[in-house]
């Protein structure tokens, strides 16, 4: 995440791990922007702070209060910040799948073939979702851009994963939902969402997002989880080799 607060550590963990798949995560909500706040118009407060949420975004969108042109130019600022650090990003993410909004997308599509970053996160989960209604309306809306989305992927020649899993766990993807989600792997490149990490109160206390990272660390590094993946022989990858044969 370019604009976290936790980016330089993320940098330094990512040069001496050569081998690790690192993406760009880009943030238009919660955090600051990077980009000079008078070329944001709306789409940042006075002191650079973007929309509190990703229903705060798409209301101010809506209402015209900035376009696809300031998107666009802190977008744009956050992938120079992860490429003027070093990093060779393997693919696109955003937080709260913002990307996936009607011409958002566009630019994203763009920017990831103009700095040749071939992969791009289309988080289109088949799974069943469960929650309130308001909730399971969200993920349909969601899954219908990503469907829309994913064709103009195809055409552009840019990749996404075949199968991806975890949006209906998203936060609390522990050792018992993560063996529940390799049992529904497919043929073909699976992408598995999950938010693994440590926290502190201070960051507890900024970030309510109800994530249950220890959880979800623990899940990852667990035997039964490495034991089930090699009683599969599931090949684990990052974007950059997972088309590899």
């Amino acid at each position: 995440m370019p604009n976290g607060p936790a980016f330089d550590d993320a940098v330094g963990i990512a040069r001496e791990n050569p081998g690790l798949g690192v993406g760009v995560h880009i943030s238009l909500v919660d955090e600051r922007c990077i980009a000079p706040v008078e070329r944001l118009r709306g789409l940042v407060a006075a002191d650079g702070s973007l929309p509190s949420s990703h229903g705060a975004f798409v209301k101010a969108f809506l209402a015209r209060r900035f376009d696809v042109v300031q998107i666009r130019i802190e977008i744009e600022a956050q992938v120079a910040g992860v490429l003027a650090a070093g990093i060779a990003p393997t693919h696109i993410d955003f937080h709260q799948h913002l990307h996936m909004l009607p011409g958002v997308f566009d630019v994203v599509q763009n920017i990831a073939q103009s700095t040749g970053i071939n992969v791009v996160r289309i988080p289109l989960d088949h799974a069943p979702q469960a929650g309130s209604v308001a909730r399971r309306l969200q993920t349909r809306i969601l899954s219908v851009f990503c469907m829309c989305n994913a064709s103009k992927l195809v055409k552009a020649g840019v990749r996404f994963s075949d199968h991806f899993h975890g949006l209906g766990q998203s936060g609390n993807m522990n050792e018992s939902n993560l063996l529940a989600t390799l049992r529904r792997l497919k043929p073909g490149v699976n992408e598995v969402m999950m938010h693994p990490g440590f926290s502190d109160p201070a960051t507890a206390a900024r970030y309510d997002w109800g994530y249950h990272w220890e959880d979800e660390h623990a899940a990852l590094v667990s035997k039964p989880v490495r034991r089930f993946i090699e009683e599969r022989s599931i090949r684990l990858a990052t974007f950059a080799d997972a088309w590899l044969t």
